[in-house]
């Protein structure tokens, strides 16, 4: 007679957290951010309880706890998280790996939220650096990091650094994205303003003007089906 193995407190662990943690994704993407945070925190305690050494639960249930906190106004509270989420990834995965970049973006949009721009522009340069020896200058990642800088210059009011980084990251954009990605589009406003403040008003006007064709495309009738709710992750 064959007997049915019972499933391992660890794979059933798991397999708790991954319900949990998809909760906290599925609730963040339809804008239910109390419940978000309420499944996140679950997923964290879940993923806290697996056994052996910290990994890869952990540091996800982190970065999303982190993000959904961030995104309710407890910034001080994710950017503990966000703290934690770093120190895991170097310890498991090495200070240059991609997923250690990503943890420290998190901790970067933090400081952001915070105002502590230059606190936040040195993580996002961190964050840079681990991208471009992993995937080199022509990959999102990369992209996404110089738009960040540029936009942390932005806030310090570094206008023409500012301006350069924002040209590189749409460059790459242009480069590998579709035409009618929100993201170029993102860079695209984000240039804009930069133009604008340094008081090139022909220039800011027409990367203005593309980023709203951009954004009414993608609202149109016969896009809009096609479109899916994106990463749970903030895309610049």
């Amino acid at each position: 007679m064959l007997v049915a193995a019972a499933a391992s407190p660890a794979v059933a662990g798991e397999a708790e957290w991954k319900m949990l943690y998809d909760q906290s994704g599925a609730h963040l993407q339809r804008g239910s951010l109390e419940q978000a945070e309420v499944f996140s925190r679950e997923a964290l305690r879940e993923a806290e309880r697996l056994p052996g050494e910290p990994g890869t639960p952990i540091e996800l249930s982190l970065l999303r706890a982190a993000h959904v906190l961030r995104m309710r106004g407890k910034a001080e509270e994710a950017l503990a998280l966000a703290e934690r989420a770093v120190k895991i990834g170097v310890k498991v995965y090495g200070a240059s790996d991609p997923r250690t970049g990503m943890a420290l973006q998190s901790q970067a949009e933090i400081q952001f939220a915070l105002k502590r721009y230059a606190d936040s522009e040195a993580l996002h340069r961190k964050a840079l650096a681990i991208f471009m020896k992993a995937y080199g200058e022509n990959h999102l990642n990369s992209a996404v990091s110089l738009h960040n800088i540029g936009a942390m210059l932005y806030a310090q009011d570094k206008d023409q650094e500012a301006e350069k980084y924002l040209r590189r990251a749409l460059a790459i954009k242009r480069k590998i994205l579709k035409p009618d990605s929100m993201s170029i589009a993102h860079t695209l406003d984000q240039l804009s303003a930069v133009l604008n403040t340094l008081g090139r008003q022909i220039e800011a006007d027409r990367y203005r003007k593309q980023a709203a064709a951009i954004k009414a495309r993608a609202q149109s009738p016969a896009k809009s089906s096609a479109y899916s709710v994106g990463n749970v992750s903030n895309v610049s």
